[in-house]
């Protein structure tokens, strides 16, 4: 699963800065379970869920590329 940004549809990356609906600031850690672990300022690890830091969960395959690349190994496998 890939974490993409609401705004601009960009992938998040461990370290990235995603804010919250107050505009307060999280460092992104990873995915566990459907929700986004970030740190808080004081460095204590919280769970949002995506929709409230802006973000999204895409599964990889589902993307343009892995659809594409699904097809082409189904042309093949034919």
């Amino acid at each position: 699963m890939q974490v993409k940004r609401l705004l601009d549809d960009r992938e998040v990356f461990g370290g990235d800065k995603l804010f919250d609906t107050q505009g307060r600031s999280y460092g992104f850690i990873e995915r566990s379970g459907g929700e986004l672990v970030v740190t808080a300022e004081d460095g204590r690890p919280v769970r949002f869920k995506p929709e409230q830091l802006g973000c999204y969960l895409v599964h990889v395959n589902r993307t343009d590329r892995g659809l594409a690349k699904e097809r082409l190994r189904d042309y093949w496998e034919e």
